[in-house]
């Protein structure tokens, strides 16, 4: 980025820099994404920036909970009739992944705050003065970037978001933004700007986890499922150890791996997905109901390539 670190501190260097802080920030984040946390059941808890901010249909406000598999911990905001066993007179509630849901109010917050059609008319309800919109629209960018990093995006929501009301048909997003003093500091004390904006979604179930997936340009960026991508190279990798002759049978792959000779079979069907359906797993463009074990246990998977597009929802 052109920077030299000393001693913990960023100065700017002398020569020109190699990638952007957008293209930095998201190789970042990726790498975080892959790291191995040796010692995650010692760290603290990983904040919830979104606590006290999600409503679902009845009123109530959706609770952090986690679930650890293994060193792996992951975060969710569950409604509390569903916590306290108690479900409502619809017998509905939310289980969200965190992650998930952050991202997704994340980018509708950038897509509000680049809208200065808007923001000018929140700024005329409030009644300040048409030549401070210069100043706001400089805040609003600013806190634009601050989404867009994933070292400060949970700080900048929890400062920003008001409120978000879940619902079927998608969610309504509030942000409040601290408007900025002829200086053009935010004035924390200050009135604050409130933009809202409904953003589309359609909901989709994974046992009792909910995900969204929001339509259009407000969409967050595709997110690779993991386990899916895990399934699909054991797959590939018993395949031609069996092909190759380096294993004698399932039996032994199912021995050396800890699991059933039946589940060996199941998983290994996954080797023969077509490409097509391998490079989309691999993006993250994925039917949301697509995972490893939908595709291992319950999904008839036809060998013929041709034939596997619409048993797998593609």
């Amino acid at each position: 980025m052109g920077e030299i670190r000393h001693k913990g501190i960023r100065h700017p260097g002398l020569h020109e820099p190699i990638v952007d802080r957008e293209l930095w920030d998201k190789t970042q984040l990726l790498l975080r994404s892959h790291a191995v946390r040796h010692t995650l059941r010692a760290t603290k808890s990983v904040a919830s920036p979104l606590t006290g901010k999600l409503f679902d249909e009845s009123g109530q406000s959706l609770t952090p909970s986690h679930a650890l598999k293994g060193e792996r911990r992951y975060r969710y905001y569950v409604s509390r009739s569903l916590i306290k066993d108690t479900p409502d007179s619809t017998g509905r509630g939310w289980r969200l992944p965190a992650p998930e849901i952050e991202r997704s109010v994340a980018a509708a917050a950038c897509q509000m705050l680049s809208d200065q059609a808007a923001t000018a008319i929140a700024v005329q309800a409030i009644g300040l003065a048409e030549n401070r919109l210069p100043s706001v629209f400089s805040v609003a960018q600013t806190w634009r970037q601050h989404l867009q990093s994933e070292v400060e995006v949970g700080e900048a929501l929890t400062t920003l978001v008001q409120r978000v009301d879940l619902s079927d048909s998608g969610i309504c997003v509030s942000l409040k933004m601290p408007i900025p003093d002829g200086g053009g500091q935010p004035v924390v004390n200050a009135a604050e700007l409130i933009v809202r904006r409904d953003v589309p979604i359609q909901i989709r179930r994974r046992g009792v986890e909910m995900r969204l997936v929001i339509e259009g340009n407000r969409a967050p960026a595709p997110r690779a499922d993991l386990a899916l991508l895990k399934a699909v190279a054991r797959a590939h990798h018993w395949s031609d150890e069996l092909l190759s002759g380096r294993v004698p049978s399932i039996a032994k792959i199912a021995e050396r791996e800890r699991v059933s000779a039946r589940y060996v079979r199941r998983l290994m069907r996954l080797a023969f997905l077509a490409p097509k359906i391998v490079e989309m797993i691999a993006a993250g463009r994925q039917p949301s109901e697509l995972t490893a074990e939908a595709l291992a246990e319950r999904i008839d998977l036809p060998l013929l390539w041709t034939a596997q597009e619409q048993p797998v929802g593609v």
